[in-house]
């Protein structure tokens, strides 16, 4: 077992096993496997090299229940939402809900599972406890599917609406499960949005897998913008086969804990991968990041730039692997980690990684931890700018080189907006 097996630990595995029972005779084969991997791996400690710096005390100190029926009004939705031209899902609390959801979904092909779905979801690249955990506790799989040759030019946008409980000891607990299937010579832009209706505590688990098929495009982009007493865990996986092109970009500004991860396979020759992330760990949140990227074919390409921005007690973890197969020639993989810190007391935490088995590859991987320049902060001071304002400009242009990669004006600004609000008492 991953996890020690004290008290604590075991009363927090018997109420989620509670939770999973309560699903009755709806729980699939798939579900149940799931829920077995569950107890066989445990809770993580701090004493498991991948859970080293991200503690899970005052998570696991809490009750988790099931989450209460929630129905936002139209108001809710149209104030949490992004203004967008996309094919805009609404899901709440791990449900789709169709009366806040747009009828027509362009090319987009929309189907519901309920009760954990009956067929088969690809299986994880990395499994870890947490995925097992959203895997059998998820009771709406949405399954997303843009037909060969099909090119949509307006991005399916899923907005997830979360709400907490009032009491502070309790976390509502809820899972989404997407899948999405892109197919051959396709091309679309998946946009999913995390936000949470009040100010209130929960625990969302989130699960996506993605297929793209020969000369396929995707853009996925992700926004975790949820409230600060929130936790959120994620795993989203990523299978390219020939020529498939994918752009994924992670924006984690808001919940107090969260740890999201990336598995990625390059299955086919001239496989085009990019992976970005930004982290704002502020206050006391930890924010965890990981990926995992496989070539499995020769002549691909991979990119990745992961930034943290940390300040006050906050702290960002990156831990990236670039894994090169035997067979994988001509591979060119090139894995960065930016990291500003802000105050004294804020941390990153960083580990970038290759294992390569192939000869004539081009791999790297670098990292960099800073702080403001002050030569940066002088000359801007010396144009008539305040000192507050300048180490905002200074933190804008670090962000802005994950930001400018997202080929959409809408969500580039709601990301703006929000390091603005999170910002808005930069110390001086």
């Amino acid at each position: 077992m991953v996890g020690l097996p004290n008290n604590s630990n075991t009363c927090v595995l018997t109420q989620w096993h509670q939770l999973f029972a309560d699903q009755g005779m709806a729980r699939s084969v798939e579900a149940c496997g799931h829920w077995q991997n569950v107890k066989r791996l445990g809770l993580p400690t701090c004493q498991h090299e991948h859970w080293k710096y991200t503690p899970l005390d005052r998570f696991l100190a809490h009750r988790f229940t099931p989450a209460t029926n929630c129905t936002p009004s139209v108001s809710d939705r149209n104030s949490l939402s992004l203004t967008l031209n996309a094919y805009r899902l609404v899901l709440v609390n791990g449900y789709l809900s169709p009366s806040l959801s747009d009828n027509d979904t362009g090319l987009w092909q929309i189907e519901v599972e309920e009760n954990g779905g009956r067929r088969l979801m690809p299986p994880p690249i990395q499994p870890e406890v947490f995925l097992h955990l959203t895997e059998s506790l998820s009771q709406a799989r949405l399954r997303i599917y843009l037909q060969p040759g099909k090119v949509e030019p307006r991005p399916l946008y899923l907005l997830h609406i979360s709400q907490g409980s009032e009491d502070q000891e309790t976390l509502s607990t809820l899972h989404y499960r997407h899948h999405i299937n892109v197919g051959a010579g396709a091309q679309g832009q998946v946009i999913e949005h995390f936000t949470s209706l009040g100010s209130e505590g929960h625990f969302s688990g989130s699960r996506t897998s993605m297929v793209i098929n020969d000369n396929a495009t995707l853009s996925h982009i992700k926004l975790a913008f949820e409230s600060r007493a929130s936790y959120h865990f994620s795993h989203n996986d990523i299978r390219m086969n020939r020529c498939a092109v994918v752009r994924s970009s992670t924006f984690i500004i808001g919940p107090g804990l969260t740890r999201h991860q990336i598995s990625a396979q390059l299955n086919g020759e001239e496989a085009d991968l990019v992976i970005n992330s930004l982290l704002l760990p502020s206050g006391r949140d930890i924010s965890d990041t990981r990926t995992y990227v496989e070539h499995n074919k020769g002549s691909c390409l991979s990119r990745q730039l992961h930034k943290v921005i940390a300040r006050d007690r906050g702290r960002g973890v990156f831990n990236g692997l670039i894994k090169v197969a035997k067979h994988a020639s001509h591979t060119d993989a090139k894995m960065n980690n930016n990291n500003l810190i802000l105050n004294r007391l804020a941390e990153v935490d960083t580990k970038p990684q290759l294992e390569i088995y192939s000869d004539d590859v081009k791999c790297s991987h670098g990292t960099t931890v800073g702080i403001i320049d002050k030569e940066q902060v002088f000359y801007l001071r010396s144009r008539g700018i305040s000192l507050e304002n300048a180490k905002k400009i200074i933190i804008y242009a670090f962000a802005s080189e994950v930001t400018r990669a997202i080929d959409n004006e809408s969500v580039s600004a709601a990301i703006l907006t929000c390091i603005s609000d999170s910002l808005e008492k930069v110390a001086t």
